[in-house]
């Protein structure tokens, strides 16, 4: 009886150490662990989201995205997604018990948590905190109002701007290339140009202005500034854009 028992808890105790138990990775490469940094879909901590739904995720294959995209922050939520940034928009650090849930392509290793992620920094780089902010003033051309997407912007600029370059500065510049008075960003990574006209009322081609919290989604390439808001699919007004005119339009500057 006594050579049952002692077998019995034998095989447990090794049922249990064969259980791979994840643990935080500290260190890689370059990068290391700054903590558990809590996060929502409604104000993310990162802005550049490099995949949202990895079977393949690790630490490693997150960071070095990151690295790549030429980022100083990552972060790995849910098991698989990774996020990348040069600046943490929101702070609200949170227990590191929150950030438990194993990787999705190494389960030895543990990618964040629900609403919580493993923040890493590179090289121990400086970075920006807080909320991007409107870029109100650029050379020639003054912030309008944040407005509903509809007709007043069919065109672009002459020379696209990829997603991961777009600025406040650069989406103005490039309207002004293609001469265009107004332009307007939208989702971070997209601009419209358009010229129009003053209707009497002081309210370009009957633009529709809305909330300025409905135009609140961070630059891709300056995480710092405000490119518009997020894009809603499926909709009748897909997603509200920061509109800008030229000085002589506004008649101010």
């Amino acid at each position: 009886m006594f050579a049952y028992r002692f077998t019995a808890v034998f095989v447990l105790a090794q049922l249990v150490l064969s259980q791979t138990i994840p643990t935080t990775v500290l260190q890689y490469k370059e990068w290391a662990l700054i903590g558990c940094q809590g996060d929502s879909t409604a104000a993310r901590a990162l802005h550049h989201l490099v995949t949202g739904s990895s079977a393949n995720m690790t630490v490693e294959l997150c960071l070095d995205a990151c690295a790549a995209g030429g980022f100083i922050l990552g972060g790995l939520e849910f098991g698989h997604e990774c996020y990348c940034g040069n600046a943490l928009l929101y702070v609200y650090t949170v227990p590191q018990g929150n950030c438990v849930l194993p990787c999705a392509g190494n389960a030895s290793e543990l990618c964040g948590g629900s609403q919580a992620l493993n923040l890493y920094q590179f090289a121990d780089t400086p970075f920006t905190t807080g909320p991007p902010s409107i870029v109100f003033e650029y050379k020639n051309w003054v912030r309008w109002a944040c407005i509903n997407e509809g007709p007043p912007f069919p065109f672009g600029p002459l020379d696209p701007i990829a997603a991961d370059d777009m600025t406040v500065g650069r989406c103005l510049d490039g309207c002004a290339a293609a001469g265009h008075n107004a332009a307007g960003l939208q989702d971070g990574q997209r601009c419209f140009c358009n010229s129009v006209v003053n209707e009497g009322d002081g309210q370009p081609n009957s633009w529709e202005s809305t909330s300025e919290f409905e135009c609140q989604k961070p630059c891709l390439d300056n995480a710092t500034e405000i490119c518009g808001g997020l894009l809603q699919q499926g909709g009748a007004i897909e997603g509200a854009i920061s509109a800008y005119v030229t000085c002589d339009f506004a008649s101010e500057c």
